[in-house]
């Protein structure tokens, strides 16, 4: 009950609403590298590269750089459109990021055609013969 309240208490003012999504991109973030990492990996079906790993570590930095050096930015515009720029950004970056996770796993569509880590993950766990 007591991280219940603990969460709740984030969620009282802007400030708290805001760090608390920008928790849950990183949060997206993680996930969806790791989920393409494990895939690149160890799935025979995809070539590896380790510079192409780095340039999605840098990319996603520098996307969560941006969207937290879009906090003062906002304030420079009248509270009440600045504060909701910020939550249409952090929104949509979120669903952004929860739809790749999902299409790594054929739940979404995206630009994840082949060799999906769903793919990968039903050849470790499935027999050759269906079971």
């Amino acid at each position: 009950m007591e991280m219940i309240l603990w969460l709740t208490a984030w969620l009282e003012n802007d400030d708290g609403r805001i760090l608390y999504l920008l928790a849950l991109i990183l949060s997206a973030n993680i996930i969806d590298f790791l989920v393409g990492w494990i895939n690149a990996k160890f799935n025979k079906n995809v070539e590896f590269s380790s510079s192409r790993a780095i340039y999605g570590i840098v990319r996603k930095l520098a996307i969560f750089v941006l969207l937290v050096y879009f906090i003062p930015v906002a304030l420079l515009v009248p509270y009440d459109v600045g504060i909701g720029a910020i939550y249409v950004l952090y929104i949509g970056y979120l669903v952004s990021e929860i739809n790749s996770i999902l299409s790594h796993f054929r739940l979404a569509e995206d630009d994840k055609t082949n060799d999906l880590f769903v793919d990968f993950m039903s050849s470790i766990f499935i027999k050759k013969d269906g079971k």
